[in-house]
């Protein structure tokens, strides 16, 4: 099992420095983007003020900050609903998606090879 998991992080280190630029973002914004990630994929998109709110990851300056970063970087959206336009989700944008699904393949590949 050792083996199959350092495969992969090897194909995954190659990924992310030859596809997106995540050299900008750093454990804590990638820690944010992932449970972005995770919650949109479940169907529950969090809604910023619930994002604030998850103190294990860091504070809510620091994810206010890494909020912006990932937004910058083209990682993640804000998307409001017609019914209320005060509510704004954090979903992960087509960039990030095809990022998750590549590190997905690099999975499976390891476990193959």
């Amino acid at each position: 099992m050792k083996q199959i998991y350092l495969r992969y992080l090897v194909l995954a280190e190659t990924l992310r420095k030859s596809n997106i630029d995540l050299s900008g973002i750093d454990d804590i914004g990638k820690k944010l983007l992932e449970t972005i990630a995770i919650k949109s994929a479940q169907g529950q998109p969090l809604v910023v003020t619930q994002t604030m709110e998850l103190s294990d990851i860091a504070s809510p300056a620091t994810i206010h900050r890494r909020i912006e970063i990932l937004k910058k970087a083209g990682l993640i959206q804000v998307m409001q609903t017609e019914q209320n336009q005060k509510v704004k989700f954090l979903v992960p944008t087509q960039v990030s998606i095809d990022y998750f699904e590549k590190l997905g393949k690099l999975m499976a590949s390891a476990i193959r090879s």
